[in-house]
């Protein structure tokens, strides 16, 4: 166990470093030195403490981390920049795993950075799929199409389902692409189901298809079943 801290300013540029560090090729050790180090992280509300583990996918990660951030006192956790950049430093393992030469490949600054900008904020890996949780914390299982994934590799459901908040915020888009494509047996996205290219009946023809029906039907007040009745004939292959 390991006391909840957020990054202040020079913990934030620390950890920066480290990123940098690891593109040119250099090997980094978890834990991290820094990370518990007063110098750059402050204990966040003073006696909470959390596991370090390795997780598989997004939601393990957020279902580990979602019962400890509910004890946060914070008048706007999504946009704790210090928290969240701790929490992906802490969880470097999950993240940014190494390979198998013992190299990590951060991608860009946002991904652990978090960002308030909405074109990069449901990027962050874990503040994304917290977020995602709690939406649905009634039921994670609903949004298992966008948390079955790798911490470190989101993938194309989560791109096209949760770059915009009028999708990832309505439970019936969710729901309905997780009775589309999310395969319950391998705990996976069914093949076939997200092509580069938008084939009938796979996600992006998903995602087109609610833009078409949005100018028609107020999907926030729909329910999936709803959603689905007013789905073209396409669709029904997925749904079995």
């Amino acid at each position: 166990m390991t006391q909840l801290c957020r990054f202040n300013p020079d913990g934030i540029q620390a950890f920066v470093r480290v990123m940098q560090q690891a593109r040119v090729g250099g090997k980094i050790s978890t834990p991290l030195p820094f990370l518990n180090d007063r110098s750059f992280a402050e204990p966040v509300e003073g006696d909470l403490e959390i596991q370090l583990l390795s997780f598989s996918t997004r939601g393990e990660l957020a279902a580990h981390l979602s019962p400890v951030l509910e004890q946060v006192r914070s008048p706007d956790l999504m946009r704790d920049t210090g928290l969240w950049a701790w929490l992906s430093a802490a969880f470097l393992d999950s993240v940014c795993p190494a390979d198998r030469s013992g190299v990590r490949h951060p991608q860009a600054d946002y991904r652990h950075i978090p960002t308030n900008d909405w074109r990069h904020f449901y990027r962050h890996l874990v503040r994304g799929p917290v977020r995602i949780y709690r939406l649905f914390e009634s039921d994670p299982a609903r949004a298992a199409i966008v948390l079955c994934q790798s911490p470190a590799k989101p993938g194309d459901f989560v791109e096209q389902l949760c770059s915009r908040q009028e999708r990832i915020t309505n439970p019936a888009i969710i729901e309905v692409a997780n009775r589309l494509y999310f395969d319950g047996v391998t705990g996976r996205p069914k093949r076939g189901s997200a092509p580069n290219s938008p084939k009938p009946g796979t996600l992006r023809r998903y995602t087109s298809t609610l833009d078409q029906l949005d100018l028609t039907y107020d999907l926030y007040s729909m329910t999936a079943d709803d959603l689905i009745t007013v789905l073209p004939n396409e669709f029904g292959r997925y749904l079995v």
